[in-house]
């Protein structure tokens, strides 16, 4: 039977050996793509469309391995899918790395074109917006933001970021007054939620990252620190524009599928992670097969 002192001591090795390891396995988690296969049901579509999502790759050189983006191109050139979606936050503040990332997005293939709209990140530089839709116009990216247009019997339509705007939905969701089935890229999936019941059968989003932490019977632990802030304000109030500040991302909507009524929302993890590590949450390249309903 072991003494007490020996079962002390190959506790503390134990956890000590877990300290030291959940780093690495961190860090090879946040380097390692999930590939996501989603079919969704859509009333009116015509026929089958296959749809990739890449989002929040935060090309900074520190967020992201640059093989994790070539393995991302390979797998949907694969695919072979009729229209890409590219969610937003293409770098992380300096825009100048977009003109490293953009050629290689630009291999991609899809029948119907690529597609396009930013993130609160991509707008962050004073030049970031700009630099942005420059470097994308250049590999024939379409930037689709409060516009819309025909794609087979889908309309493909997006948004500006819902944080840094212009967030202007109706000019996509008036003009087309439910008549044509609605696909609509929106970087933050807060936005998705305040649309109420117009029809929108489908927003594909990124920005939360999953949550990039997230730990069993707790789930992502951004939503936890956000919730703790909620109860903190509660009982001090005079913090709460100091909790409010560090609330990173206030969403209940951190990753996969949603509904509201007959619309869905999809919300990526993405590819990017801070400081490259992730926990319960891999970075993620989605397939989404749009099926007629």
């Amino acid at each position: 039977m072991l003494s007490r002192r020996r079962l002390l001591v190959s506790g503390l090795i134990a956890t000590g050996g877990a300290t030291l390891a959940l780093p690495a396995w961190a860090r090879v988690e946040a380097d390692s793509l999930k590939f996501e296969t989603v079919p969704i049901p859509i009333v009116g579509l015509e026929a089958p469309l296959r749809v990739a999502q890449l989002s929040d790759i935060h090309w900074d050189h520190r967020s992201v391995p640059w093989n994790s983006i070539e393995q991302a191109i390979d797998y949907i050139n694969a695919a072979e899918v009729d229209l890409v979606a590219l969610t937003g936050d293409f770098v992380t503040y300096d825009p100048a790395p977009i003109f490293e990332l953009a050629p290689a997005l630009g291999r991609l293939r899809a029948r119907h074109g690529l597609f396009a709209v930013l993130g609160n990140h991509d707008n962050a530089h004073p030049r970031g917006a700009r630099t942005i839709k420059k470097a994308l116009a250049r590999e024939q990216i379409v930037l689709i933001e409060n516009r819309w247009t025909a794609v087979a019997s889908l309309a493909v339509g997006g948004t500006g970021d819902l944080w840094h705007g212009p967030f202007e939905p109706e000019r996509v969701l008036m003009p087309l007054r439910g008549r044509r089935p609605l696909l609509l890229l929106s970087h933050n999936p807060d936005g998705f939620w305040r649309l109420g019941e117009q029809r929108l059968d489908l927003q594909l989003s990124g920005h939360t990252h999953g949550g990039q932490v997230r730990l069993p019977g707790v789930g992502p632990v951004l939503a936890l620190k956000n919730r703790l802030g909620d109860r903190l304000r509660r009982y001090l109030p005079e913090l709460g524009d100091s909790l409010q500040k560090h609330a990173i991302i206030r969403t209940n909507s951190w990753a996969g599928l949603y509904g509201q009524g007959k619309n869905c929302l999809y919300v990526s993890r993405g590819m990017g992670r801070f400081k490259r590590l992730s926990i319960g949450c891999p970075p993620e390249v989605t397939i989404i097969d749009l099926i007629p309903a």
